[in-house]
């Protein structure tokens, strides 16, 4: 079992899509993968259908782990953790005594891959995270996303996660589709890929696309070559600059 953390300091630059695009991919390939959606407003979820309770709520009103909070969709464990965002500063600390529990259902369902489509700017020692992941002591993947003008915040961020994260992906996503833009990207991280190769293994761009905006694994058919080089990159463990 391997899990691959979707990142970025930055709303609105393509977690949720690319956490989506990965699990669907993967599952296409004939793994068996578990999208965790860690975005406190669900959105993941809510494309996929999943308008259910979420893992937090469900062990506080002290019902059966993953009888409301997962569900089977499109050949997809998804599991979502928050109901409300409005509860996200929580105490949940109840969630410890279940940690066994959780894990040995996660476990249960034999998957080759976690997806965790994270919040932004999550940190490594991160309850939830910890609880969940961090305990399965397995191999962890980081895609890191950015575009061109948060660089360097998400350079400082991937330090962050520099003990916890083999394998980072510096993705500078939604470079808008114009020959000065895409040369400013890859130049930006031609830098990034050669002065931080210690931090980063892959440093990718990726320029807008309206269906990619849109995507939705259920509803539409639709593949991106940049978001399959990236998942190949993870996947064999290249190191890389495109």
């Amino acid at each position: 079992m391997e899990a691959i953390y979707v990142l970025g300091v930055k709303g609105g630059i393509g977690k949720t899509t690319f956490s989506l695009y990965f699990a669907k991919r993967l599952s296409l390939m004939g793994k068996k993968v578990m999208y965790i959606d860690h975005d406190y407003f669900s959105f993941g979820c809510l494309i996929l259908g999943h308008n259910d309770l979420g893992l937090l709520e469900e062990i506080e009103r002290n019902l059966p782990i993953f009888s409301r909070s997962l569900k089977n969709i499109d050949n997809l464990y998804v599991l979502k953790l928050f109901s409300n965002p409005l509860n996200i500063n929580k105490n949940y600390s109840l969630l410890s005594n279940k940690i066994p529990q959780v894990l040995n259902s996660i476990l249960k369902r034999e998957v080759d891959y976690i997806i965790l489509d994270s919040s932004v700017g999550i940190l490594p020692d991160n309850d939830i995270v910890m609880a969940l992941l961090e305990e399965l002591e397995i191999e962890k993947e980081g895609v890191f996303l950015s575009d061109m003008l948060s660089v360097n915040s998400t350079i400082k961020y991937a330090k962050l996660w520099e003990n916890n994260i083999k394998y980072k992906v510096l993705v500078i996503n939604m470079v808008p589709p114009i020959p000065e833009n895409l040369s400013e990207a890859i130049k930006i991280a031609n830098e990034v890929y050669n002065n931080y190769n210690e931090l980063f293994n892959a440093a990718i761009v990726v320029q807008f696309d309206e269906k990619m905006y849109n995507y939705n694994p259920i509803i539409a058919e639709y593949e991106n070559e940049k978001l399959n080089s990236i998942l190949l990159s993870i996947l064999y463990r290249y190191n890389t600059l495109k």
